[in-house]
């Protein structure tokens, strides 16, 4: 398996911090009572503080799944390789206006955008709602772990906007491709408990994923696998 990793994206969406917004009060004098003006301030104080530590927990969470998503990604890319063959290629840093595919697979069986997670943690999905709950040894709960992005989307949602934008690219290309979606739980310790309706599929380890990988039907031959590489990757190849 190849391995290209592109520098950057014509057009493609910058993540930047999100400031909170700061609301004003009115400036000036005031006619209402004072106890009113506590009240107010009381209110406020508290909606401040609820809004904060909902800050500080998101941001916690934030940072795991930006942890997990890193050493998820570095393990993929090591597993897959050894786990499939020259009629793939991987690509890394893709990114269009609906946000990033962690890694992007192109081989004659067609085009898989996954995302890999390395999450010591159980999770569950219904849909494109999903949880997930750490657990020690002893199987006592430490914990949930919020798994939304900056936009409060899930995994296999954030997924499947970037994937569907890529779809439509695709065939105003003149690719009738279906982009397939997975997300691959690679830590050791992943599981997977009570998915239903899943809107992407989960594996959790690359033996799995390989093995879906190589039962998929050849769709792309020499040539349409060929100038699809070029058309994601932006340069010519010769293969």
């Amino acid at each position: 398996m190849r391995v290209v990793v592109l520098s950057g994206q014509p057009g493609a969406r910058r993540e930047a911090d999100t400031e909170q917004p700061v609301t004003m009060g009115p400036m000036g004098g005031s006619d209402q009572p004072q106890r009113s003006s506590r009240l107010r301030d009381a209110f406020g104080a508290k909606r401040a503080k609820q809004q904060a530590h909902a800050d500080d927990l998101r941001q916690a969470s934030a940072g795991v799944v930006n942890a997990a998503r890193k050493s998820g990604a570095q393990h993929a890319v090591k597993d897959l390789q050894a786990e499939l063959g020259d009629d793939w290629m991987l690509v890394r840093g893709y990114q269009n206006s609906s946000g990033r595919i962690g890694q992007l697979l192109l081989g004659t069986h067609g085009v898989v955008a996954l995302t890999s997670l390395s999450l010591d943690a159980t999770v569950r999905c219904h849909g494109d709602k999903w949880r997930a709950e750490r657990v020690d040894k002893n199987g006592q709960s430490l914990g949930e772990i919020n798994l939304d992005d900056e936009n409060g989307r899930s995994p296999s949602a954030q997924l499947n906007h970037a994937a569907d934008e890529l779809q439509r690219f695709l065939r105003s290309s003149g690719f009738e491709a279906t982009v397939l979606r997975a997300v691959l739980l690679n830590h050791f310790r992943s599981r997977v408990e009570g998915g239903h309706r899943a809107t992407v599929q989960i594996f959790t380890s690359h033996y799995e994923l390989g093995d879906w990988l190589r039962k998929l039907p050849k769709v792309l031959d020499r040539g349409q696998r060929r100038k699809l590489e070029e058309l994601l990757t932006g340069s010519r190849t010769d293969r």
